[in-house]
């Protein structure tokens, strides 16, 4: 009996999901996915390595801090665009349809792509802030997910794992290749942009079209607002691992390989969830999933001080990685759901726009204090995890009340 309850559902999903045109449609939109993220942290990667290269870099003569410092410039420019940027995308969604967006981001990314071209600080300035436009498509594409069947936000956690798919897989190409030249990056990176074409060229059917009327009352309902927050809360939590763990870790006497490869494992084991999550759980389960993933990331968080060997250092990154991973799928996927017949890509874009913020306080306000007092940066981030925890609580019990 319990098998059988087990399968049935499961059944029931990848009969929706590879049903007719649909199939299409879903490949289509995971492939724009994970085309934009690849070719965003693929150039971030090479400009890294290009700024401080001994032979041919633009600062070979770097301090550390100095080099440091460049690098963060890049990283912050991108978030900051995308912060910008995907409330207007999503909102010209709404309004003028999808594919208007989205042949927006395409040009976006070629321009980008195009001022890579020149070995100049400011022309990575300029790449960085048009790759970050270019990705500010992603609530639009969400949407367009969600509208492919009936129940399509079952399917906004596989296109998040299409997208972090990206982050994981450039670094790992670099890392395999022998310093791949400038022409083979600018060649492969060209080619997959103008693979984002193919939502364009096949016929899409969605279940519903763009919004006739903007709904301006939905971003201001409780439910909606507690999601955005829970979802900035959860985006400090990136900045985390992106700030905090390493830096712990590499203090503890870890080799950057070895902290890269658990944090890349991390990321899988990430997508993963998200991915299995999104699609086998309903819909009511995913406030308790969100609660959890505050859960393990505040259990992430004690242990870092006591954190010495490699299977502590395991421990801290998947917790942390997989808690905020978990969340972020649960508020983005309640969304999708509770928007889903007015102003749904406007209210992602906003979304977006509380995630890009999140990251941003994690990668400078938890950074800095990282650099003051360690103990400092654990209890601020304890604090982010609990007050996410208590949010969702107070979600939960309200959807209870209704």
């Amino acid at each position: 009996m319990i098998i059988s309850s087990l399968l049935k559902p499961r059944c029931i999903v990848f009969k929706d999901y590879n049903s007719q045109r649909q199939f299409k449609g879903f490949a289509t939109i995971y492939l724009v996915g994970f085309t934009q993220t690849f070719i965003a942290t693929l150039n971030y990667t090479m400009m890294i390595i290009w700024l401080g290269s001994s032979n041919e870099g633009l600062c070979p003569a770097l301090s550390i801090g100095r080099a440091v410092y460049y690098a963060w410039f890049l990283l912050i420019s991108y978030d900051v665009a995308e912060l910008i940027f995907k409330p207007i995308l999503s909102f010209l969604s709404d309004k003028f349809g999808w594919k208007m967006s989205l042949i927006l981001s395409i040009i976006s990314q070629i321009i980008s792509l195009t001022a890579f071209i020149e070995d100049k600080f400011q022309n990575f300035l300029i790449s960085r802030i048009f790759q970050g436009i270019a990705s500010s498509i992603s609530p639009t594409l969400m949407a367009v997910a969600s509208n492919l069947t009936d129940d399509g936000e079952r399917y906004v956690g596989v296109y998040m794992s299409f997208r972090g798919l990206g982050y994981l897989t450039a670094p790992l190409l670099i890392a395999v290749m022998d310093e791949p030249s400038k022409q083979f990056i600018i060649l492969i990176t060209f080619s997959l942009a103008l693979l984002q074409i193919t939502p364009l060229i096949i016929n899409v059917h969605l279940k519903f079209g763009k919004a006739d009327k903007l709904n301006l009352n939905t971003f201001f309902q409780k439910d909606i607002c507690l999601l955005f927050l829970l979802t900035v809360l959860a985006s400090v939590l990136i900045g985390v691992r992106f700030t905090l763990i390493p830096l712990v870790m590499i203090r503890r006497g870890f080799t950057t390989q070895i902290v890269g490869m658990i944090l890349t494992l991390g990321f899988l084991i990430c997508f993963i969830g998200q991915s299995s999550s999104g699609i086998l759980l309903e819909n009511r389960y995913l406030i308790p999933l969100s609660s959890s993933g505050f859960i393990l990331s505040t259990v992430g968080s004690v242990y870092v001080p006591f954190a010495r060997s490699l299977l502590d250092l395991l421990i801290v990154a998947l917790t942390i990685t997989l808690g905020s991973g978990l969340t972020l799928l649960s508020t983005n996927t309640l969304l999708t759901q509770k928007a889903r017949k007015t102003n749904i890509t406007s209210t992602l874009g906003l979304n977006g726009l509380a995630q890009n913020m999140g990251e941003l306080v994690g990668l400078t306000t938890i950074a800095s204090l990282s650099e003051i007092d360690i103990n400092m940066a654990i209890v601020s981030i304890m604090a982010v995890a609990l007050t996410g925890f208590t949010v969702s609580l107070l979600i939960r019990r309200g959807s209870e009340n209704n």
